[in-house]
């Protein structure tokens, strides 16, 4: 029986499925080719140039009654319990004075903040910071009393402010520090980093297996030697704690000169080149040792099978476990025969999983060596040209480019709203409540004057500020928002482009030798100068569906709270569709994108060429997924562990003395290793489908004398080449039984 996709009368007719054809005279992806989809990238223009008038706008410099002003400060700033931003609104409090030159917020005992000029570094009991309006009457009877009496005033004055403080409309000046516009008290960050040390201290005791910081712990069984606390198994290193070293509040408070994060600091600028280097330059050159090791004769087909071979023994061993316990269960009283059903039948369930395995293993085997092949040539094809792994940079550069403007403008869009006045409670149980929500006048963001109008928040409750936005507003976001998915997926797709094309190249090319870091170059001018548009053309698709999925998921914030079921499940349902779609789109334009690279077709036809040519190829697709995906995790994680080992080794044996904390750089090398590690996968693995799509067609296009196969894959032709000689009918995705009577693997249709 010949296993393969089924396809309709109309897809056999299509001429999108008919197979590749070539002659002698192909002369590689270099050849022949004109810009694609134009229009596309007229768009993608378009929507930049939109996207920066939307920008002027928000900043100012263009002036439009749509989008109102907006000013970024109003994110950052406090506001005061009027609802006015300290330092942004264009309002002045009952004493006249300016709330734009009241830059910072102060909280009374009661919660509400007021706006002052600057945070107090010093306690002072003699001055007070109170509300607006019992601040003016406290200087309104200083000078009542000065008048009556000259000197009196400041007892009066006093007077008052301490009355004040009891009912919670004053607090005299305490010792501040200034946290983005907000005056935090020097006590409550002192009690912040006392509470920190002591979990920290107790947690400590706590597995050092004693009460106090001097004592030796009696350990399980008697055991009392200090040895055993001073060795490195024991559960945490407790040498500190028995010299009766504690971590202090100081040690925890960032402003401390010598504490934590200062030394932290120093750290990373003791070792910042170190950081840099090992985790780019030294996980790039473990990549390409990843990449020799791999091709040396037998290792990729050991890993590849061996992993398979695991996963079958994981399924089996998992199956057989559960069907021994419920063997055993049912000689325990306690368990129900519910339990013993269930857990027998979960484990009948896993050992056919193991079994589909075995049965899929054994239908791809032949194009698991088809897979392990193509692998070997995309690692050859890389070293061939070792400059094609630092492309990301500069697609990383891209996005950070687009990024800077982009990022302004949302910010400048997203202060521009109205201001919305919650309060925030500590409720009986700790937790925290909404208690209340009130509006702020918009005027006062529209410059107009407006009387003091305090927010109604109980006493202890601490107010905060969201923002409303208008229809326009929340138009203008979501247009900021597409635009940013079509960006960052066009570098994205301009990426691939330029390695299919590279890849394809190195393939197409007979003399191997004549590729190198030049023939990179090469190909990525011509992708950027033929074919942006059709990257600007899937790219927009992928947009599209992401930017659904965004009104999807607002809708769904939106009945989060609904009691209608049926609506909530309508849309849960939608999105994971749509999630679905995303993904079997981003497949497709990659494969689009290789034919693109090879043939020079627009999207659309290079898309349908694609899905024709993955159903009839599906099992081989299917085998090169598999092998890939266990040689890419197996390549991340070298990457990252060897990295991040040799970084160790090499800071305790060179930088022991020169660093507080060998761990601080050790895991911002591992950090930075593990996206190092994710932009080399990347290319590695757009390489192996285009090396897939690259032999597909020099089967298919050229006789066994005219192709271009090398390596491993030239001796599948050749197992294909042998079989068509004996008469056999092979179509590419024949069954590992028809195979194994035909002697023969995949190949093309020979009718």
């Amino acid at each position: 029986m010949v296993y393969q996709q089924e396809q309709t009368d109309a897809d056999k007719n299509n001429p999108d499925n008919e197979k590749l054809k070539g002659n002698a005279d192909f002369k590689g992806p270099g050849a022949n080719r004109g810009c694609t989809d134009i229009l596309c990238a007229l768009m993608l223009i378009a929507c930049w140039f939109a996207m920066t008038v939307i920008g002027l706008i928000v900043t100012g410099v263009v002036e439009n009654d749509k989008l109102p002003k907006g000013d970024p400060a109003r994110l950052i700033n406090g506001m005061d319990y009027t609802g006015a931003i300290c330092g942004v609104s264009n309002t002045r409090n009952v004493m006249n004075v300016s709330i734009l030159e009241l830059p910072k917020a102060y909280y009374l005992p009661s919660g509400a903040p007021v706006c002052i000029a600057e945070c107090p570094t010093e306690d002072n009991m003699e001055e007070y910071y109170c509300k607006y309006n019992v601040e003016k009457s406290i200087l309104q009877a200083f000078d009542d009393a000065e008048a009556t009496a000259a000197g009196s005033g400041a007892a009066v004055k006093a007077m008052m402010s301490m009355s004040a403080v009891a009912q919670y409309e004053c607090m005299p000046l305490v010792a501040t520090r200034d946290v983005m516009g907000y005056c935090v008290p020097e006590a409550a960050i002192g009690a912040l980093t006392e509470m920190a040390s002591a979990a920290m201290n107790a947690k400590i005791r706590e597995q050092c297996q004693t009460d106090d910081a001097t004592s030796w712990p009696v350990i399980d069984g008697g055991m009392t030697d200090k040895d055993y606390w001073l060795d490195s198994d024991s559960p945490i290193n407790c040498t500190a704690a028995r010299k009766g070293i504690e971590i202090s509040a100081d040690f925890l408070d960032p402003a401390s000169e010598d504490g934590f994060f200062d030394r932290a600091n120093a750290d990373l600028y003791t070792t910042q080149w170190l950081i840099i280097g090992f985790g780019c330059g030294v996980a790039m050159t473990l990549g390409f040792v990843y990449l020799w090791f791999i091709k040396i004769p037998g290792v990729l087909s050991f890993m590849v099978w061996g992993l398979i071979t695991a996963i079958w023994a994981c399924f089996v061993a998992l199956g057989g476990y559960m069907y021994l316990t419920s063997e055993k269960w049912k000689t325990d009283e306690s368990r129900t025969d519910t339990e013993v059903q269930g857990i027998l039948y979960l484990g009948y369930f896993i050992l056919g999983l193991g079994g589909l395995w075995t049965l899929f293993i054994c239908c791809i085997r032949k194009r698991i060596k088809l897979a392990v092949g193509c692998v070997k040539e995309a690692a050859k094809s890389i070293e061939a040209m070792p400059i094609i792994v630092c492309y990301p940079v500069f697609q990383v550069i891209g996005v950070l480019i687009f990024l800077m403007p982009w990022m302004l403008y949302m910010t400048y869009l997203a202060s521009g709203g109205t201001v919305v006045v919650d309060c925030i409670c500590p409720s009986a149980s700790g937790m925290m409540d909404q208690a209340n929500s009130a509006y702020a006048s918009a005027a006062a963001f529209a410059g107009e004057e407006v009387e003091e109008a305090e927010v109604n928040c109980e006493d202890g409750c601490f107010m905060y500020k969201t923002f409303d936005y208008t229809d326009n507003a929340m138009l203008a976001g979501l247009y900021m928002l597409f635009s940013w998915f079509w960006t960052s997926q066009f570098v994205i797709a301009a990426g691939q482009l330029v390695v299919a094309m590279s890849v394809s190249t190195w393939y197409f090319t007979r003399d191997k030798k004549t590729v190198n870091s030049g023939t990179f170059i090469k190909s990525a001018k011509k992708a950027m100068w033929y074919h942006l548009g059709t990257a600007a053309f899937g790219s927009l698709i992928i947009a599209i569906i992401k930017t659904i999925r965004v009104i999807i998921s607002y809708l769904q914030h939106k009945f989060r709270k609904s009691k209608n079921v049926a609506i909530k499940a309508l849309l849960c349902a939608i999105q994971c569709y749509m999630w679905c779609i995303e993904k079997c789109m981003k497949f497709l334009n990659k494969n689009a994108y290789i034919q693109t690279a090879i043939f020079g077709y627009s999207f659309c036809k290079a898309a349908r060429k694609a899905f024709f040519l993955i159903l009839r190829n599906i099992l081989r697709i299917s085998a090169v997924a598999i092998v890939s995906s266990f040689v890419l995790i197996i390549g991340k994680l070298f990457i990252m562990i060897a990295t991040t080992l040799l970084a160790y080794m090499f800071i305790e044996q060179n930088m022991d003395g020169d660093v507080n904390y060998i761990w601080i750089p050790t895991i911002l090398v591992c950090f930075i290793s593990y996206f190092t590690a994710e932009m080399f996968n990347e290319v590695f693995g757009m390489a192996i489908s285009t090396i897939l799509q690259c032999f597909v067609a020099d089967e298919e296009m050229f006789e066994v004398a005219e192709r271009f196969a090398e390596g491993d894959l030239a001796s599948m032709i050749g197992k294909t080449n042998a079989a068509a000689k004996k008469g056999a009918v092979i179509h590419p995705e024949a069954d590992a039984a028809e195979n194994a009577t035909n002697a023969a693997d995949d190949g093309p249709e020979l009718e």
